[in-house]
């Protein structure tokens, strides 16, 4: 196989600071970009060794980021659909956290396993989370970033998680401190991030939305808001990450500014005014999904409700969470020099015909409303297909489905021992049927429940 690729004839929107789209071709050597030419013939004669991949019928987007997102929620959602996800937030999940055995480093190695697998088909080759699991969680999360690629930012939630990732140095992995407003934040989080600001974990996150409920809760402890806090502390700088921000008032939100702090919005848990007041002060924000799936079309559209334009919508799911975590050298678009992340998507809703005639700006446009999560064919990280025709290259789906069948075991009994279900007749559920014929005890357990749609895509179509 070449070491040289060429992505021919795709319609690519680049997620540049121009944002530049439209039909062109991509020289890839190695893992790198290290060309985008209009002219076809041009490449082939300059790397005549390069194998040509047809992007005729694709379009093609540099990998979009999710800058914040909670792993645990894909399979707090397939062990119990009748639990709101609201009470998953509280103290169910911190139940389910203290009951998992401290060395089961498997059970978070499944649910990494599936998380970044679901980004990977919905477009997502970035993910910024808070870690579960003390070390044990950090040691399976960092399992599953070796065998996918995926790029993550880790934040640690523990003095052992921040031990743990103080002792890795890998390319994939980037580490900061979480402060929790739901925890007393004398117990951990300021006193560690002032002491490790300046060595990895490299960032603190907070959520910062501020509503009614966060500063009651907020000033139990401190008599202050999160963001006023912060600057007390003399940590709101540019290594400070605010989440949420769908309360935050104008004047909190210029203090964080001229503080330094970078902002991660949650486009559905905001109005046309939050949106607003936050685009006035702030300008460019990257985007996450916080409890919904990894992949972030939907929160695009979102964008779009609330009067973004769609230009800067592929800006905060691509580039702008590249420059979020420092790593816009590497990822966030395509041009030359970048690695050579990258998605498809059949263009068969935007003819090609279609496309020539927009604006740039309207084919962005045409691309959020017309596509979601679940139109990705095929993505390329380091220059080699993971995700091809709608197939993963990287592992076995009838194991990984297995995989899945022991995470949802275990936390569906886990949920029916301590979450009360809801009133009313509980649907009937079947398993999808496997390929093996000989079943284990927990295969068959985990038959009771149903794969819910926005999973079933992990493990491809034939599966079920």
């Amino acid at each position: 196989m070449s070491a040289t690729k060429i992505i021919a004839g795709a319609y690519g929107f680049a997620c540049d600071d121009e944002n530049r789209a439209g039909f062109f071709n991509i020289a890839i050597r190695s893992n790198l970009i290290v060309e985008v030419s209009k002219d076809l013939e041009s490449l082939k004669r300059k790397y005549a060794d390069a194998e040509i991949v047809d992007g005729s019928e694709k379009i093609v987007l540099p990998t979009l980021f999710n800058s914040h997102f909670h792993p645990e929620s894909l399979i707090c959602r397939i062990a119990e659909p009748r639990v709101p996800i609201s009470q998953w937030r509280t103290e169910p999940l911190l139940e389910l956290e203290s009951t998992l055995d401290s060395q089961d480093e498997s059970f978070y190695e499944r649910m990494y396993h599936v998380t970044f697998f679901s980004a990977l088909q919905s477009g997502v080759s970035a993910i910024s989370f808070a870690v579960i699991g003390d070390e044990a969680g950090a040691r399976g999360m960092y399992s599953a970033i070796k065998l996918t690629g995926v790029d993550a930012v880790a934040f640690a939630e523990s003095e052992q998680q921040i031990g743990f990732m103080r002792r890795i140095v890998d390319r994939h992995l980037k580490s900061g401190v979480f402060v929790p407003y739901q925890k007393d934040l004398t117990l951990f989080g300021l006193s560690a991030v002032a002491r490790n600001n300046s060595d990895a974990p490299g960032w603190i996150m907070t959520h910062a939305d501020e509503d009614a409920d966060d500063i009651e809760l907020t000033k139990s402890n401190f008599n202050t808001g999160i963001i006023q806090l912060l600057r007390k502390s003399k940590i709101l700088d540019s290594s400070t990450i605010l989440v949420g921000l769908s309360g935050t008032p104008a004047a909190s939100l210029k203090v964080a500014r001229s503080g330094g702090a970078k902002i991660v919005l949650i486009p559905d848990k905001l109005n046309a005014q939050n949106f607003k007041t936050i685009r006035n002060v702030y300008g460019e924000f990257a985007i996450g999904s916080d409890w919904a799936t990894p992949g972030l079309f939907l929160q695009m559209k979102k964008l779009l409700e609330l009067g973004c334009e769609a230009q800067e919508a592929l800006a905060g799911a691509t580039r702008a969470g590249a420059d979020l975590f420092n790593m816009s050298s590497k990822v966030g678009s395509i041009e030359v020099g970048k690695v050579a992340n990258l998605a498809f998507i059949d263009a068969k809703k935007l003819s090609a015909r279609r496309l020539e005639k927009l604006s740039q700006r309207d084919a962005a446009r045409a691309l959020i409303e017309d596509y979601d999560d679940s139109d990705f064919s095929d993505v390329m990280l380091d220059g080699e297909f993971v995700y091809k025709d709608r197939k993963l290259l990287l592992y076995d789906s009838a194991e990984l489905l297995a995989e899945v069948r022991q995470l949802v075991d275990k936390i569906s009994k886990y949920a029916a021992e301590s979450v009360p279900a809801a009133e009313g007749k509980t649907p009937s559920v079947r398993a999808p049927e496997t390929r093996d014929e000989d079943t284990s005890e927990t295969e068959e357990e985990s038959k009771k429940v149903e794969l819910p749609k926005n999973i079933r895509k992990v493990f491809g179509e034939d599966e079920f």
